[in-house]
């Protein structure tokens, strides 16, 4: 998830056979409705917490989005705080080191992107050693919140060329003015998924709206996801940078999907319970793992990739500013992407090893889930974008995609 896992992403068009692919228990499963930051709320963090960092007294009157809450246990040497989306918390391929190593790891799930924000942006951070940041929100974390400690690559024997996928090595989502801010550790996509029990296959997101499956569809309220295929769909092909009257035509032409739909799902585990219970057929974008959960539950779904393409993401671990166990995280990231434990975390969740030295250690099935072969190819179609631009007098701003979007909503 992610899921996630998902992210601002472009399409990519179909580089394999198709697979089903597993759906992460919670991210993209049991998270809370997502709080949407408007562009006034990111900025006032941004300036309360550079204010704090230098010393200065916070803005007078500065609201706070959500309250902070202090009372987290101060981390001892064996403790290992992170906070990350359940099932990618590492702590079942990670239990022999964690033994060895003698750590108590304390894990706060995340239910969605924004919860990592909020608990990270404030003045006086909680002492978190590790958390997960989706690629959209590099800029924001790295540039204008500044809520990642840059990293000591020297501490992290894995993170090399050698090791990693050249597309995860170095570049800008993680990377800036030569010092490392995240890690990044697993990837995937998002597509149509559809009950073949239910419909055709289909080949293009049109086939969506054909008058027989009339609320048999199912969006996501997945703004990473859903805003850059709506884009494609309505022909725009430069997302986030789109101008107020495309991103206004792009909303117009998703309608054609809203008015399909029977619902706009607040998570993902909300779009396995209406696949398996037989209320829809098929789901706009959905994460690729949710065949492997409705197979769970004895009903068969597909993932298959349109003539438009799927759209992909990727999750990376950082270090939050509060962080007190730094050689823990250190050792824990670099445990993140060891060839051993990236297939087992990835099979387990069905997603993309970030390690080249992990693929001859997948199982087949999982594997077959992408063409490793040409994964340079996959994101040079698909390059890892982010979220609109805070502030532009060119392009239609996040806040402005967030109004849209809560209009779009409320139908």
């Amino acid at each position: 998830m992610k899921r996630r896992h998902s992210a601002p992403c472009e399409i990519v068009s179909r580089q394999r056979s198709q697979h089903n692919q597993a759906l992460n228990g919670s991210q993209k499963g049991n998270s809370t409705m997502r709080k949407i930051w408007s562009t006034d709320e990111i900025m006032q963090f941004a300036t309360s917490r550079r204010s704090f960092l230098g010393g200065a007294t916070a803005l007078a009157g500065g609201a706070m989005l959500a309250p902070f809450v202090p009372n987290l246990a101060h981390a001892g040497s064996g403790d290992l705080q992170i906070m990350a989306w359940e099932g990618w918390e590492l702590t079942d391929e990670l239990a022999d080191w964690i033994s060895k190593n003698n750590l108590n790891v304390e894990v706060s799930a995340m239910g969605n992107q924004d919860d990592v924000t909020t608990k990270f942006s404030v003045p006086n951070p909680p002492p978190f050693d590790a958390a997960e940041y989706n690629q959209g929100y590099a800029d924001l974390y790295l540039d204008v919140l500044k809520i990642t400690k840059p990293l000591d690559k020297s501490k992290l024997p894995n993170y090399s060329a050698d090791n990693l996928f050249d597309v995860f090595y170095d570049k800008p989502t993680w990377f800036r003015n030569g010092e490392l801010h995240g890690v990044p550790y697993a990837w995937g996509l998002n597509t149509i998924v559809y009950n073949p029990k239910m419909m055709e296959k289909p080949t293009s997101y049109e086939d969506l709206l054909k008058p027989e499956l009339k609320g048999k569809i199912v969006l996501v309220d997945d703004t990473l996801v859903t805003w850059p295929v709506a884009a494609v769909l309505a022909g725009f092909k430069t997302f986030p940078n789109l101008t107020k009257d495309e991103m206004a035509k792009t909303f117009e032409h998703l309608k054609l999907y809203r008015d399909q739909a029977r619902t706009i799902s607040l998570t993902y585990g909300d779009v396995v319970s209406l696949m398996v219970s037989g209320e829809v057929a098929a789901c706009f974008a959905g994460w690729t793992g949710i065949p492997t959960e409705t197979a769970k539950q004895n009903v068969e779904t597909i993932y298959t990739i349109p003539k438009e393409g799927a759209a992909t993401w990727c999750d990376a671990w950082f270090m939050p500013p509060g962080a007190d166990n730094e050689e823990a995280a250190y050792e824990f990231f670099n445990q993140a992407i060891s060839p051993e434990v990236q297939a087992k975390v990835v099979t387990r969740n069905a997603a993309g090893v970030v390690s080249s030295k992990a693929v001859d250690l997948l199982p087949p099935e999982t594997k077959a889930l992408f063409d490793y072969s040409d994964v340079e190819g996959i994101f040079k179609a698909a390059p890892l974008l982010g979220i609109p631009p805070l502030e532009s007098n060119q392009y239609a701003t996040y806040a402005d995609w967030v109004a849209a979007w809560n209009e779009f909503k409320a139908g």
